[in-house]
């Protein structure tokens, strides 16, 4: 069994021609073009990791603060409730406004 519709779609396209150096100059990217992309990437990946290591490190001496002030009396550091509660508060707006800002303007 012969599938006709096939044959005559086959037929027709033996019959087009296409200019292939307007394809190539449309769809192929130029070399400069690759090289900004490539160095964009490059960036991302630098700073994304630049920024985590900031966060990290930013979350580790809040918590550090805090757990000194949970054992205040081996320590001898003590912080008022409202210093810690602001501390915790600001800290977590930084870290979360640092990292939406970062993450935006690399992965727009």
């Amino acid at each position: 069994m012969h599938n006709t519709k096939l044959d005559e779609l086959l037929k027709d396209s033996k019959n087009l021609s296409f200019d292939a150096k307007i394809i190539d100059k449309e769809t192929v990217l130029t070399e400069q073009e690759i090289y900004d992309r490539v160095q964009d990437r490059y960036e991302r990946k630098k700073y994304a990791f630049r920024t985590f290591i900031y966060l990290c490190a930013f979350t580790s001496i809040i918590l550090l603060i805090i757990v000194g002030n949970g054992f205040s009396g081996v320590l001898n550091f003590k912080l008022s409730d409202s210093v810690l509660i602001a501390l915790i508060t600001t800290s977590l707006a930084t870290v979360v406004g640092i990292f939406i800002l970062v993450m935006r303007y690399l992965f727009k």
